[in-house]
């Protein structure tokens, strides 16, 4: 079955909806599991390898290379750093900070509505490499005519620098997307929470045991958008807790190990830019967080009611702003826009009862099925569908 997905592939043969690659990582992967299980751990590490070759970003590959002590030694990337323009901040707007438990931009209290972006048809790794600047102004100007007033979008690190990652060495064509994205969104009045470290390598140099690869990369962006008024706030990773096992499984790293390491990252943007904002995005208990951040950011994925609890709890602890950072539910199958949109109503209704600082949903956009995976729940979060018309959850959201 192997020799003839390979060949398969090898002669350009499409088979189905989905891509060869994914059947190949799948067989490799799946004859790599059945190997160790008989004892045949040298034949195993090398399906493992193999799956792992195909597609690099998989953590089951990932992780059973890991647990076997069997990672291989990544090849180096190309070295072509090239000069990068300045930056000149497109907005000439006050910064926000922070009073009591409340944001406040330009000495009014500031309510975040917002959306988690990416553009419909380049999701997650694919944003700054693949996305399209006609297709964001688009899709910004319906963000902007809904009423909605900040994006949060995500900097995965790989693309932005080549090579020698301590020198942080840049790559101006993505750095020139970034910069067209932040200007994107400055005409249009929307304020951008950044996340910085998404997607980071956890393997071969962990993000919490490596700082040197990750510290000199922080260190340039938040230089370079110090004075950037359309940026509300740096996040500094999204979900470092599950890193830890916030979900109740086994996590990678030691909690002590991911606390240490955003203290020093909230100090080395302190550092670099006294203009903005910190927060850590967290899935579970965001108080974890309050030494190192201005904001207390936490993500929501169950009832109403759970979440004014969690609101409870969370002022209890600290009297610093809190924010809504993301909450969503998919649109998927029978009555799913209509579950969509009764589920967020009561959510949002609930979130701005309680005096949070803010809130942003997950997603702004379906998203268009990539890499020819199968279609899934987690395409169907947005709030307009990929062909730009909304879904009922938009009512839900509209201001005066």
């Amino acid at each position: 079955m192997l020799l003839i997905l390979d060949q398969l592939q090898a002669d350009g043969v499409i088979c189905g909806p989905e891509s060869l690659d994914v059947k190949r990582y799948a067989a490799h992967f799946s004859y790599a599991v059945a190997l160790e299980n008989t004892g045949e751990t040298d034949a195993a590490i090398e399906h493992y390898r193999t799956a792992l070759a195909i597609d690099g970003r998989r953590q089951e590959a990932l992780n059973a290379l890991a647990r076997l002590g069997a990672l291989p030694t990544p090849t180096p990337p190309t070295c072509n750093p090239s000069e990068l323009p300045p930056y000149t901040p497109f907005s000439s707007g006050t910064f926000a900070s922070v009073d009591g438990s409340q944001i406040v931009l330009g000495e009014k209290d500031f309510f975040i509505r917002g959306v988690n972006y990416y553009p419909r048809h380049a999701p997650w790794e694919h944003f700054f490499t693949e996305g399209n600047l006609d297709e964001m102004a688009k899709e910004l100007d319906l963000i902007a005519d809904a009423g909605l007033n900040t994006l949060r979008v995500f900097l995965w690190y790989e693309p932005l620098f080549t090579c020698a990652p301590e020198e942080a060495l840049p790559v101006p064509e993505i750095f020139a997307k970034l910069d067209k994205l932040i200007a994107l969104a400055s005409k249009r009045n929307l304020h951008l929470i950044v996340t910085l470290n998404d997607l980071p390598d956890l393997h071969f140099r962990p993000l919490y045991t490596d700082w040197a690869r990750y510290d000199a990369q922080t260190a340039f962006i938040v230089s370079r958008y110090r004075d950037e008024p359309t940026i509300l706030a740096w996040d500094l990773r999204n979900e470092a807790d599950l890193d830890y096992g916030a979900r109740g499984d086994s996590g990678r790293f030691e909690r002590e190990s991911v606390l240490a390491w955003l203290t020093h990252t909230a100090e080395i943007v302190r550092t670099n830019d006294d203009n903005h904002l910190i927060t850590a995005g967290w899935w579970g208990d965001a108080a974890e967080t309050a030494a190192a951040v201005d904001i207390l950011s936490f993500h929501h994925w169950t009832d109403a009611a759970e979440l004014r609890s969690r609101i409870d709890a969370l002022r209890e602890q600290s009297s610093k702003p809190i924010l809504l950072e993301e909450v969503g539910y998919p649109s998927w199958g029978e009555d799913g826009e209509a579950f969509q949109a009764e589920t967020l109503k009561k959510v949002i209704c609930t979130a701005e009862q309680s005096q949070v600082a803010g809130w942003l949903i997950w997603t702004a956009f379906d998203f268009a099925p990539i890499d020819s995976r199968p279609d899934s729940p987690e395409h169907h979060f947005g709030l307009w569908r990929p062909d730009l018309t909304p879904k009922p959850a938009l009512d839900t959201l509209k201001t005066e």
